[in-house]
């Protein structure tokens, strides 16, 4: 069951860290949780996941932040040029499909 956001507080106790660290991720770019109408930041389940990543990143790997940063953008390129080579696939599909009838 997928809960609808995590206070800093409780995101913080669920990852092992302080909430200090999930800020100065923040403004680094390394995670971006939403924020409620009041300004709250409220982390998804999504977010927990990737700084939990992080914190293995330098805590298992000792990745320093910058080091972080660039895994964590090639992830995000990564993850797009998948997303884009299956769409591509599909409209191959489709297009050998039709020049078959």
């Amino acid at each position: 069951m997928k809960r609808s956001g995590y206070t800093i507080k409780v995101a913080a106790a669920l990852c092992g860290m302080h909430e200090q660290s999930l800020r100065l991720y923040e403004r680094r770019g390394l995670i971006m949780p939403r924020r409620s109408r009041g300004n709250i930041r409220r982390y998804s389940d999504e977010d927990i996941e990737q700084i939990r990543l992080i914190k293995r990143l330098i805590d298992d790997l000792g990745v320093n932040l910058a080091g972080v940063e660039v895994i964590m953008n090639m992830r995000r390129q990564l993850v797009e040029a998948q997303r884009e080579l299956a769409i591509l696939r599909r409209l191959e599909e489709v297009e050998s499909g039709s020049a078959r009838k």
